[in-house]
């Protein structure tokens, strides 16, 4: 007869579990220097809490990139509440363009079928600060979203190139 001691640390398993669900709702988040876009991958389930520090870590990374090009990839993050979405709109959103002081382009991917929820509840004050606009265009792949970003970039140059002609006449 073989005697097995099998005992299994339950509180150990669920803290492991839950760790490895923050992890999975944490954003993550690099530079692109080459396409010069803040690139955000949120991917798992994310609820209020994991929302508001997402985000902090985004301000902070906006703080010191100040990062006019953006890609938001969300097609692997679970949806959120109505509430948290607006608090995003309505906060954090508003802050960056504070933070930047110009235009900001936010190419965001998820499933069509969640863009029309993204921005439903919205009147538009959101998305600009004095002279400068958050705008934003959603897209199904991650190649599609960065090609629009830099045609937006090169629109705006154009537009500033414009604009300096004008001034010196």
């Amino acid at each position: 007869m073989i005697d097995i001691n099998y005992s299994v640390d339950f509180q150990q398993t669920r803290d492991k579990e839950k760790e490895r669900e923050s992890l999975a709702s944490n954003p993550s988040m690099f530079y692109d220097e080459q396409e010069e876009t803040f690139v955000i991958r949120w991917e798992g389930k994310v609820g209020k809490s994991d929302i508001h520090a997402g985000y902090a870590q985004v301000l902070e990374h906006v703080k010191n990139l100040k990062p006019k090009k953006w890609l938001l990839d969300l097609k692997n993050r679970h949806t959120i509440r109505r509430e948290d979405q607006l608090w995003v709109f309505q906060h954090v959103f508003p802050e960056v363009l504070r933070l930047i002081g110009d235009d900001v382009f936010v190419a965001v991917v998820l499933p069509l079928t969640l863009y029309h929820g993204l921005v439903e509840d919205l009147n538009g004050d959101e998305m600009m600060d004095k002279n400068n606009f958050l705008i934003m265009q959603q897209f199904l792949y991650e190649e599609e979203a960065q090609r629009w970003l830099s045609h937006m970039q090169l629109l705006k140059k154009g537009e500033r190139s414009l604009q300096l002609i004008h001034t010196r006449m």
